[in-house]
């Protein structure tokens, strides 16, 4: 059932949907993430489509978007090994494909006698010729530890797909030594880049890592000029050593923007040692390309500040993953404790890859990665460790995110269309809904009048009592004004039945200055209703300029942070649950994201 308020402002046929919104040239960070409940997914089990079994373990998890538009998966399916597969998504990851087993653990020889060869470790990149370059660790699961001849007992293959992950060639081995964990960079010069956490040199049976760099100029057929390179021939790119031992594993790394070289996170750790600082970046310039001393690296450790340091100084972490967003900016993926908090933690760096922060977690997990995937949105996985009746397994998980950007806003109205008729999937309106299954978007315009705030909020089941004891979309203005440059704080808080209060904060509190109904509200469903399913409202609002200290001055630029009430059931108690936008704090307008009046 449809209930119909009024329709002023409501286009019935489908339009425009906003006003024009281009992003602010700025330097300050104007993105934020925003997880999206209703894409989170579990991949507990999958039919091995070349192998007729079902495989229950999923570890290291790596999720790319390839530019056919199809989603490509690796993973492995033990900690430690044992095998390699990938999957695919056509449909954005809504679903998935079989599994196609690459490598397959299988009994041998090695300096130790009877042994298994097995492989772990998988990571890809699509390259400039669209080839997919797959890499991944293989060694002896006992000759490994026979430490005369570890270097012997460990490498790195790489396998290509030319069709896109349908296919795969047969294995190559590219590197010699005991290592870890390869990732792939290309750089706008046709230069591949592996990155390996390398722990060749071994002390008192421990390994003494460092993190290097191996690479190919002809597409991946030779590295460091040879078809069978090693230990020998890797260049270091870091090295943390202190008075006990040395660390640095587990890169990837990004290409900047504007020619700013390249940037690499690292954890910093050992099986036996924890260092404070994990984890790291580094960085290299991009005349420089990692062409740096190593004998001060692998003696000394380095590089030195400030091409060394760590993400953030709130955050203690392990397994990082990076990707770059269209934007620029790069994200920083890790596992650990953000303000002793656990989680999968995403924090956003700047185009040079400093001032990492905006904190978000998906979900809590390890061994993930990320990936910017169009459309405004990143896609985050990890591995978890769960009991299935007395096994031991992994389950990995997947969500999505919705990349927030700061606005300028054109004068004039906000156009809306039905809340049937609008595209959730392609806009750009806020979004918020992470914590429940609704979901919120939200939109801005500004008119001689007065601020327009514009939500469509989705709910199988709305609730409304008061503004804020309801399903409800609500949103926090900050304005300075004035000479002196004054700060005040104005909340809007709008409901179904078209309900919307104002508020000024004054001494750290809410003080109401206005109340109103909506002329622009659409229900589709009923309010207060357990015994259907509703899909949500839509709701539009114009807040006097007057209750906002006088007309903008032209460029004016607010802060704004978006929050959602969210009831289950239709009850005046509980109370409803409040979601705020992750990665700020809803006390520090100046880590709130910016709309600028054009």
């Amino acid at each position: 059932m449809i209930k119909l308020k009024t329709l002023s402002g409501i286009v019935l046929c489908l339009l425009a949907l906003g006003c024009s919104n281009n992003k602010p040239d700025s330097n300050e960070c104007d993105v934020r993430i925003s997880w999206d409940y209703n894409t989170y997914q579990e991949m507990i089990e999958v039919n091995v489509q070349n192998k007729g079994f079902i495989e229950k373990n999923f570890y290291y998890p790596r999720i790319k978007r390839l530019s056919n538009g199809s989603l490509l998966m690796s993973f492995s399916n033990h900690h430690y090994g044992w095998n390699i597969y990938v999957r695919r998504s056509d449909d954005n990851g809504k679903t998935w494909s079989d599994a196609l087993l690459l490598r397959e653990t299988y009994k041998t020889a090695s300096t130790v006698g009877d042994d298994d060869k097995v492989f772990v470790n998988a990571d890809f990149i699509e390259l400039s010729d669209n080839r997919i370059l797959l890499a991944y660790q293989w060694r002896y699961r006992l000759g490994y530890a026979d430490i005369p001849n570890t270097n012997n007992n460990c490498g790195i293959e790489i396998m290509f797909s030319d069709d896109f992950g349908l296919t795969f060639s047969e294995p190559r081995e590219v590197y010699r030594g005991r290592c870890w964990e390869p990732a792939m960079l290309q750089l706008p010069s046709g230069e591949i880049q592996m990155y390996i956490t390398s722990s060749q040199d071994v002390k008192d049976e421990i390994s003494y890592p460092r993190t290097v760099v191996i690479r190919s100029f002809d597409g991946g057929t030779t590295w460091q000029g040879k078809e069978l390179c090693t230990y020998l021939d890797n260049e270091a790119i870091s090295r943390t050593i202190d008075d006990r031992y040395a660390y640095d594993g587990m890169p990837s790394g990004v290409w900047l923007d504007d020619n700013n070289g390249i940037a690499v996170p690292l954890e910093v750790w050992h099986s036996k040692y924890v260092v404070d600082q994990t984890p790291i970046i580094v960085k290299t310039e991009a005349d420089v390309n990692w062409r740096i001393d190593q004998n001060k690296i692998l003696n000394e450790g380095g590089p030195d500040y400030p091409n060394k340091k760590q993400v953030n100084k709130d955050l203690w972490g392990y397994g990082p993953y990076s990707t770059k967003l269209n934007t620029g900016e790069m994200l920083v993926l890790c596992n650990g404790t953000y303000k002793g908090v656990e989680g999968i933690w995403t924090l956003i760096g700047d185009k040079k890859a400093d001032n990492f922060r905006f904190a978000t977690s998906p979900f809590e997990g390890y061994w993930g990665s990320i990936d910017y995937i169009g459309n405004g949105e990143v896609i985050a996985t990890g591995t978890v460790r769960y009991d299935d009746n007395g096994d031991a397994r992994g389950k990995v998980r997947v969500m999505k995110g919705r990349l927030n950007y700061a606005k300028t806003v054109n004068k004039g109205e906000v156009k809306m269309v039905p809340i049937t008729a609008f595209d959730r999937e392609n806009n750009d309106y806020w979004f918020l809904g992470k914590t429940t299954p609704a979901s919120v978007f939200t939109n801005f315009g500004y008119t001689d009048n007065g601020f327009q705030f514009a939500t469509y909020l989705y709910d199988k089941n709305i609730a409304a009592f008061t503004p804020e004891n309801s399903d409800a979309s609500v949103m926090l203005l900050n304005r300075t004004t004035g000479k002196d440059g004054v700060s005040q704080n104005y909340k809007f808080v709008i409901n179904a039945n078209g309900k919307f209060t104002v508020y000024k904060e004054e001494n750290y509190s809410w003080v109401l200055i206005h109340r109103g109904t909506s002329d622009t509200v659409e229900v589709s469903g009923t309010i207060n209703n357990d015994d259907d399913e509703d899909l949500g409202f839509a709701a539009k609002i114009v807040v006097d300029w007057k209750l906002l200290g006088g007309k903008p001055v032209p460029k004016e630029t607010f802060r704004v942070h978006l929050q959602h009430c969210y009831k289950a059931q239709s009850s005046e108690k509980p109370l409803s649950v409040l979601e705020n936008m992750a990665g700020e704090n809803s006390d520090y307008p100046q880590e709130w994201l910016r709309i600028t009046l054009k």
